[in-house]
């Protein structure tokens, strides 16, 4: 039996978990109710409202309080992650079924009809609110990231109503960002891409004030965020579609966000030169623990859950996150730090962090059966109800300070442009704490039935 590096640093928080279970005894069927009450209240708020009944697609801006607002542009990403939700949803509550699938459907085939390039192949990262491309200029960059969330999305999408044509899309995507952005030396992929399918590894001639992709990251370097978001939609896509490459692929991201991707102790580095070579980095405890979720569906859907090296890198990618991402006065998880730091680097709370983290600290529960992970998720899922739900709109603020005040929006550091406190935008959907929610729901239903 392996023994994770950060299983004796873990264990010395017992103080911790013992206080946190004496203040929240919350049984599994109480903290699961508490959960289901949240979904069905969130997924009310999003649909039908969401739904773009005039051109098809999700509406990009919706306010605080639950208003649709005028915007120019849909993104890939927004319309893919919200086609993915409404198909899962439908998929694994029948309750829901008869209203969503006509809500995944009608997005995935904006995706898939509106947001590719006729031209040249590949998905636009952008096109205008009613899915005609933006000019030349504004849409000359494709981006791993985006495509992988098209992929994503049209397969789940599939996988609900049968669609060929969205499979057929989902591969066409898939065969083309491997045929441009594939890494046939070093394994995983390019990124950033002209229009064209060629590869962007410098700022345009034309235009040398573009020096990053359409994720922050420098271009010509590798990152996690886009690598870790190819596995996830990897994974979709082989559910519904066994080939020998596409397997290849899965396999051959797996090993590399294992073993290049993550570090000894169970922490993730950001951006890498081609080769994987280490470039500056951070750690980002949201990706981190949501990583450890994603290896394991992906174990899951290749059949490889034996597989103990790949597991224990998941046990340490959680542990590591509580020992140094965890907020031991407030409860919830920091957005970054150091490797080894004592204190954040951010101690801002993301909804989508706060999310990653229950979803994370309930599989690591019901994996291994240690209660200080239960404990932690209870805490964490206090911290979300108490300081991420909106009491008043209801839905989930984008940004709190560390003790939970202060709500606010994304800034430019990731999102491009400033946001408020709008519960939609081009960068903020339902995916992550909708998906949060429904394995939570599940996880603790499991709980539930062995007890």
């Amino acid at each position: 039996m392996f023994k994770p590096f950060f299983s004796f640093m873990f264990l010395t928080g017992v103080s911790l978990f013992m206080s946190i279970t004496a203040v929240n005894a919350d049984t599994p069927a109480e903290f699961k109710a508490r959960v289901d009450v949240e979904l069905n209240r969130d997924l009310n708020l999003w649909y039908p409202l969401s739904i773009d009944m005039e051109n098809g697609g999700y509406h990009s801006i919706i306010s605080r309080e639950w208003k649709l607002q005028p915007y120019e542009t849909k993104g890939i990403v927004q319309q893919a992650r919200m086609a993915w939700v409404a198909a899962e949803v439908a998929l694994r509550r029948p309750e829901w079924r008869k209203e969503l699938e006509p809500f995944s459907h009608q997005g995935a085939l904006f995706v898939a009809n509106k947001m590719w390039d006729a031209e040249y192949g590949g998905f636009y990262w952008e096109v205008k609110a009613d899915g005609t491309p933006l000019s030349q200029e504004n849409s000359e960059m494709k981006h791993a990231y985006g495509i992988a969330f098209a992929i994503y999305g049209l397969a789940n999408a599939y996988r609900l109503t049968g669609d060929e044509a969205l499979l057929n899309r989902a591969i066409e995507g898939f065969q083309w960002l491997d045929k441009n952005g594939h890494d046939a030396e070093f394994g995983g992929y390019k990124e950033a891409f002209y229009r064209d399918g060629t590869p962007m590894m410098a700022p345009p001639k034309d235009r040398p004030e573009v020096v990053k992709g359409k994720t922050r990251e420098l271009l010509g370097c590798k990152s996690m965020n886009s690598h870790l978001h190819l596995m996830e939609a990897f994974i979709e896509l082989y559910r519904v579609w066994k080939d020998d490459t596409l397997r290849s692929r899965l396999e051959e991201l797996v090993v590399i966000m294992r073993d290049k991707v993550t570090t000894w102790p169970g922490a993730m580095r950001q951006f890498f030169r081609a080769d994987w070579t280490p470039a500056a980095t951070y750690v980002s405890f949201g990706h981190d623990v949501e990583t450890a979720y994603l290896l394991e569906e992906a174990l899951e859907v290749l059949g490889k859950m034996d597989d103990e090296k790949t597991l224990e890198v998941c046990k340490n990618l959680v542990d590591h996150a509580i020992e140094f991402g965890w907020d031991k006065k407030n409860g919830g998880f920091y957005y970054d730090g150091a490797t080894f730091g004592a204190e954040p680097a951010d101690s801002t709370k993301f909804w989508w962090v706060e999310a990653e983290g229950l979803n994370a600290l309930l599989r690591m529960y019901v994996r291994y059966g240690e209660q200080q992970y239960y404990d932690l998720a209870l805490a964490q899922w206090n911290f979300i109800e108490e300081k991420i739900i909106d009491a008043e709109f209801g839905g989930w603020y984008p940004v709190v300070d560390a003790d939970g005040s202060n709500p606010r929006g994304l800034d430019n550091r990731f999102s491009q442009v400033s946001h408020g406190l709008e519960k939609a935008h081009l960068w903020k959907t339902a995916y992550h704490e909708v998906r949060a929610l429904l394995n939570a729901s599940d996880m603790l239903e499991k709980c539930v039935e062995k007890k």
